[in-house]
């Protein structure tokens, strides 16, 4: 079986200032064989989609230590899977055991992922270097910074937001503000919304779904029925929870 090898990105993608987590004396390490269940175990999920590469996105130094938000360790990485005819980027390690506690619980308890078709097969450093990537990246530092996402969801269902829109982000999706819209935690039968990662322990998988500019200034003005009703209408025209980079407003 071929080795992984952890693949340096080449940018911080407008990462938020969060605080270092404070790291006790004991606590879990990271040879405790739970880190690579949990590992193995999400791998798993994204593989039952199509291959996953055996390449990791990662960093030289953590990005904490550059004032991005810490994650449970200091390891922050990235999985590329290929669905037929897609691209799936998902975070890897939000969900990991927090290193230096005692604490049992799955991290932040999710990772999150973008699903892009018009990245299906892409170079892998195509991937990495994509708009698409750096909004994803962001996105994972923002649940990082707020110390989890599941909580807003079990309470608002599908949510929306703005991340500042990376240099190469088309135009067309990029709003009057600078930023790129999204929906959060769209869920569709076939993509999965939950992984076990051992018995007892499971974590949310959360999409992020891209919003063009007409679509996030009418979930501005409509609130939770404006999210509601373009979550309806993705899933109807078949988009879901995908973010082709070339689709139409479904609001034109």
């Amino acid at each position: 079986m071929p080795t992984r090898r952890t693949i340096i990105a080449g940018t911080f993608a407008a990462a938020v200032a969060g605080l270092a987590r404070p790291v006790l004396a004991q606590g879990n390490s990271l040879d405790d064989p739970r880190y690579a269940a949990f590992a193995a175990a999400r791998r798993n999920a994204w593989s039952a989609l199509g291959p996953v590469d055996d390449d990791v996105i990662g960093y030289l130094v953590s990005p904490e230590f550059q004032g991005a938000p810490a994650w449970p360790t200091t390891r922050q990485s990235y999985l590329v899977a290929r669905p037929k005819g897609s691209t799936l980027i998902a975070s890897d390690g939000l969900s990991d055991l927090f290193t230096g506690t005692d604490s049992a619980e799955p991290g932040f308890g999710c990772e999150v992922f973008i699903e892009c078709p018009d990245l299906a097969g892409a170079a892998f450093e195509a991937v990495k270097r994509s708009w698409q990537f750096q909004l994803i990246e962001n996105f994972a530092r923002n649940v990082a910074d707020m110390g989890g996402i599941n909580g807003v969801l079990e309470r608002y269902g599908v949510i929306s937001m703005e991340l500042p829109a990376p240099e190469s982000t088309p135009e067309r999706w990029v709003t009057a503000r600078g930023s790129v819209g999204a929906l959060v935690g769209i869920e569709v039968p076939d993509r999965p919304a939950r992984c076990t990662l051992a018995p007892g322990v499971a974590i949310r998988l959360v999409a992020l779904t891209l919003l063009l500019p007409d679509e996030t200034e009418y979930v501005i003005k409509g609130g939770k029925a404006a999210r509601g009703e373009l979550a309806a209408i993705l899933f109807a025209t078949g988009t879901g929870l995908a973010s082709p980079a070339n689709r139409r407003s479904v609001l034109a």
